[in-house]
């Protein structure tokens, strides 16, 4: 990419894909461009031989060097949260101008109920990948979003998916996120099912620098599908400033 605008990076969160940003494209201006990663692994890639969180930071960190961005934001959600914060940490030469970090996945350990780890490990499963859509959202779906985020988790390959489950999300990266020099915004909703704002207050903004928390309701964990207009305007907001 040659252009001179300051590019945002997205990457998705686990169950999800480059798709999933696809409702959400539609609502950012065009003062900036976007790149919308599909992490290996998942959206039927070619996984990853050995997942881990310094692995697939690598691969981020490989695709912006890649696509020789000048000017970059790095935007996750999720699970893209906690890996695109250690991708910031590993660029340290080519830092991000910002990190946008949507319902993130705590730098220290994503808490999740033994019942529900071993429920979700049914994998693939299309029943499953119902309930976990349902348990994850408050606002109902149309059927095209849903339908997306069911099969979206149905083409993550099975040992990446379990990679996430047993460990990734058991990575403690907070000795790394708090040596960040740069401004950070934390987007999150006050009915996310999945990463509570008790999770946010306690876990994710007590290990970051320079940051800013954007919150709102109405939505669960699934924001750029649920609240995408909204969602929107918050990022054009951050990217203006």
């Amino acid at each position: 990419m040659t252009s001179e605008k300051t590019t945002i990076v997205f990457v998705h969160y686990f169950g999800g894909d480059s798709g999933s940003w696809r409702w959400l494209e539609k609502r950012l201006d065009d003062t900036f461009e976007s790149v919308f990663l599909d992490l290996p692994g998942f959206n039927a890639t070619e996984p990853m031989e050995e997942p881990s969180i310094r692995n697939f930071s690598n691969w981020i960190k490989a695709k912006i060097e890649a696509l020789g961005l000048k000017r970059y934001v790095l935007c996750g959600h999720s699970m893209g949260g906690k890996l695109v914060l250690f991708t910031a940490f590993l660029m340290k030469t080519h830092p991000p101008e910002k990190l946008i970090l949507i319902a993130p996945s705590p730098p220290t350990v994503e808490n999740m109920e033994p019942l529900e780890k071993k429920r979700m490990l049914r994998h693939p499963n299309e029943e499953e990948a119902i309930i976990t859509v349902e348990n994850a959202t408050c606002k109902k779906l149309k059927s095209v979003k849903f339908d997306y985020a069911v099969n979206s988790q149905l083409r993550i390959e099975h040992n990446t998916w379990k990679w996430w489950i047993n460990t990734g999300m058991n990575n403690d990266i907070s000795w790394a996120t708090k040596s960040l020099n740069v401004p950070t915004f934390v987007i999150c909703s006050k009915s996310d099912p999945v990463i509570d704002t008790e999770a946010i207050h306690n876990e994710v903004l007590p290990n970051l620098n320079h940051v800013r928390l954007m919150s709102f309701g109405k939505s669960g964990h699934l924001i750029p599908m649920e609240a995408s207009r909204k969602l929107g305007r918050r990022i054009n907001k951050i990217m203006s400033k």
